[in-house]
């Protein structure tokens, strides 16, 4: 069966031509003409027809002179109708649509080859760990820019009842600075709306951040105070943590039945490792001296030097 649209637009276009309207006969000649969906039934009187609805493809200085003009395109639209009407159709509705150039077609048709658009890579953790430390620094938050630094984060998707994807975000804060949040409220506060400000994105929401503490291997070293500590266990001495601030770390020591106490503080060394002249024995030592292979069993030594292990 041969395709009547291009009949119907050309005695469209004759039409026009006979009612004295030959440029805009012109331009239906020109234009394309579709079918834009399936006929509608439709009760008229005593009579049921079959509603068709089209699509007038033009080129853009067509269209734009019509979309500038109803009563041009109106003047079109109704020979249309008269063209399709019948004791069994009618027209439905015209539409007016731009060619695109290159395509020569309507976005009614193109848009269903058009790509879908790749969905946005979520970001890496370690930039939304760094942005929430950034935002922290740029508030004047230096802790808790550091304890984000110190920090890791993990996330995984969360069932979401509505169109925008759920995240949820976990920090894991090194031990000290888990327990400075759960010590000050609004330290934690600060931690959690920062990474919630890095992470949020248009294709996805942070549903919450929560806490948690850093995962340490069984044997790993640990921190500095840990090493010393492990280091005076080699040699039978017993050392345990008594005060911890503002960089300083206390620890008691028990060798020989002596008790004995070691300051480790942060920062370089300050010169030779030497007793103080205290009640209890004391000495500082700093956490660089504590860092190098063999450095916590040195001064593990020196801390037990004279005692009876």
């Amino acid at each position: 069966m041969s395709d009547p649209l291009p009949a119907l637009r050309a005695a469209v276009a004759a039409l026009l031509a006979a009612r004295g309207e030959a440029e805009l006969g012109g331009v239906v000649a020109r234009a394309g003409l579709e079918l834009a969906g399936p006929g509608e039934r439709w009760s008229m009187g005593s009579r049921e027809v079959v509603a068709t609805r089209l699509a007038l493809v033009v080129e853009p200085a067509a269209f734009a002179a019509l979309s500038a003009d109803p009563a041009r395109f109106s003047t079109v639209r109704d020979a249309f109708a008269g063209a399709v009407r019948t004791p069994d159709t009618e027209l439905a509705d015209l539409a007016l649509v731009l060619r695109l150039p290159g395509l020569e077609r309507g976005w009614h048709r193109a848009y269903r080859d058009a790509p879908e658009p790749p969905p946005p890579e979520r970001p890496d953790l370690a930039a939304v760990l760094g942005g929430a430390a950034a935002l922290l620094e740029a508030a004047g938050d230096e802790p808790g820019a550091a304890a984000l630094r110190r920090a890791s984060l993990e996330a995984a998707a969360v069932p979401s009842a509505g169109p925008t994807p759920l995240l949820r975000y976990v920090l894991r804060l090194e031990p000290a600075d888990r327990v400075a949040a759960d010590r000050d409220r609004d330290l934690a506060e600060r931690l959690r709306r920062a990474v919630h400000e890095a992470g949020n994105r248009a294709a996805e929401a942070v549903a919450g951040v929560e806490l948690a503490a850093a995962l340490r291997p069984l044997g790993a070293p640990g921190s500095p105070e840990a090493r010393l500590a492990a280091a005076l266990a080699a040699r039978g001495a017993i050392a345990l943590p008594v005060a911890r601030g503002g960089g300083r770390v206390a620890l008691a020591v028990v060798a020989g039945g002596e008790l004995r106490r070691v300051d480790i503080i942060a920062g370089p060394a300050t010169g030779d490792l030497a007793w103080r002249a205290e009640t209890v024995r004391a000495i500082e030592v700093s956490r660089d001296s504590l860092e190098g292979p063999g450095a916590a069993e040195a001064i593990a030594a020196l801390l037990c030097e004279g005692a009876e292990v």
